[in-house]
């Protein structure tokens, strides 16, 4: 939906039916228009901070269930007509950039909620980062991000951070790696830089990457803990990232890992192969001026076969959009095959039994004999005798090489077992009826081998 005002008539509309005549007269009748629409939020203006504090407690969960229902990724944020009013004079002013604010922050300006992908395995996470940046310390603190590596972690702390700059220019905000404030402190022990170095991590908001790397080390755990007790006596919001969650961290103070179990925690999953897709599709879009150029099934192939984190799926689709680009190829699986072979170790995840070159060389047979070619083998084309000639090849894959439905299915761009299945009973009943399809299978076994029996 492209008008906002349109849209928050249409939210009223709803609203009106979901509370009570009075509440809906006392605080949502006299907003008329969304203020503003800035990372993702929708900005609405209350009369002052006591109906902010009323609606944000008591009818924000509300609006933003009904703002789903037409923006899936937007979410509704309050700011009272004083602080509109300052933001306005604000504009008038000269200030230092947000990009290089945040910069001078340690923050990353590209990691914020808008360029965050969210789906199954992150929903919940994603909701409670949105929360936290709206209402800082007084939802909970701290607030401790866990997951595997290469999951987002770093990406939805700093999109935290992020959205509280931009919301409030004058928040001291603070991200450094666990390892940073290490060697920091380390360099700083003994020395006049100490007092600095206490002094700059008095912040309003501090954001620490990886803190399980303080384990094992006992005097950086107790100069932790100083700052931890200084900014949460001042209610000043702390937020941690770790590859394990707080029950899990061992050789840690026990009065740290209590405080980190005190606050809220939430985690991070493996991405599913949908939320890969929406990752891959975000990415190719930033990358090329023509991201229409990558097919889908070529995106499809990616998200099947770079399944461990979001870390490798970004690396293995820069690989071969580079290879790709610098050596003028077409977007197609088999030259992402190829661009991919060195980083991806296809073998392990299709069978101990059969080897690239045994899958590679049936290929190039079938291929050969049929007189298609590989790309188009392995991609999405109905064409009549394309289709027949994929058949065939999964047919052999699975009685000589006895690979399960779902590892073909892989193989060729993510394909569904039961397509595979399918296939392959295809060609099995065609062996019984079709001197055809016998020959064209005897034919690829002598091509094949002596030793090979499919037929």
């Amino acid at each position: 939906m492209n008008n906002l005002n349109d849209l928050w008539i249409k939210i009223k509309e709803e609203l009106r039916n979901e509370v009570a005549e009075s509440v809906f007269d006392d605080y949502f009748l006299n907003i008329n228009e969304i203020y503003k629409e800035q990372n993702n939020n929708l900005y609405l203006v209350v009369e002052n901070s006591f109906y902010k504090k009323k609606i944000q407690n008591q009818y924000l969960d509300k609006l933003n269930y009904l703002l789903q229902l037409y923006e899936a990724d937007k979410r509704f944020y309050l700011i009272t007509k004083e602080e509109a009013q300052k933001e306005e004079l604000t504009k008038k002013d000269t200030k230092i950039p947000f990009k290089i604010k945040n910069n001078a922050s340690g923050l990353n300006p590209n990691y914020t909620f808008s360029t965050y992908m969210v789906g199954d395995s992150n929903r919940m996470a994603h909701r409670y980062a949105v929360l936290v940046s709206e209402q800082r310390a007084d939802l909970a603190n701290p607030v401790y991000i866990f997951g595997g590596v290469g999951l987002g972690k770093t990406h939805l702390m700093q999109a935290i951070g992020n959205a509280i700059a931009e919301n409030d220019p004058n928040a001291k905000i603070l991200y450094t790696s666990a390892q940073d404030f290490c060697d920091e402190y380390v360099r700083c022990v003994g020395k006049e830089g100490y007092t600095k170095f206490a002094q700059k991590f008095d912040v309003d908001v501090l954001l620490v990457d990886d803190i399980q790397i303080i384990e094992n080390k006992d005097q950086t755990q107790i100069e932790f803990f100083k700052i931890f007790e200084r900014l949460s006596n001042k209610n000043k919001l702390i937020i941690l990232t770790s590859d394990k969650k707080p029950t899990d961290l061992t050789n840690i103070m026990t009065r740290l890992t209590s405080r980190f179990e005190k606050g809220l925690a939430f985690d991070i999953s493996k991405p599913n192969k949908e939320l890969r897709i929406k990752i891959l599709n975000s990415k190719i879009k930033q990358e090329l001026p023509n991201p229409e150029t990558v097919p889908s099934e070529v995106v499809d192939y990616l998200a099947t076969v770079c399944d461990r984190d979001v870390r490798q799926l970004e690396g293995c689709l820069k690989r071969v959009l580079l290879d790709c680009e610098l050596f003028e190829k077409d977007f197609t699986i088999e030259n992402a095959r190829e661009s991919l072979k060195n980083m991806l170790d296809f073998t392990s995840q299709v069978s101990s039994s059969a080897s690239n070159d045994d899958i590679k060389r049936l290929i190039s047979i079938v291929c050969g004999y049929f007189k298609v070619s590989e790309s188009d083998l392995l991609s999405q084309s109905r064409k009549k005798e394309i289709v027949y000639a994929r058949q065939i090849t999964w047919y052999i894959l699975k009685e000589k090489y006895d690979l399960t439905f779902k590892k073909i299915g892989l193989l060729f761009g993510g394909k569904d077992h039961s397509t595979i299945m399918h296939g392959c009973g295809i060609i099995g009943d065609s062996v019984k009826s079709s001197k055809e399809t016998q020959k064209n299978l005897e034919n690829i076994q002598r091509k094949m081998g002596k030793d090979t029996n499919i037929v």
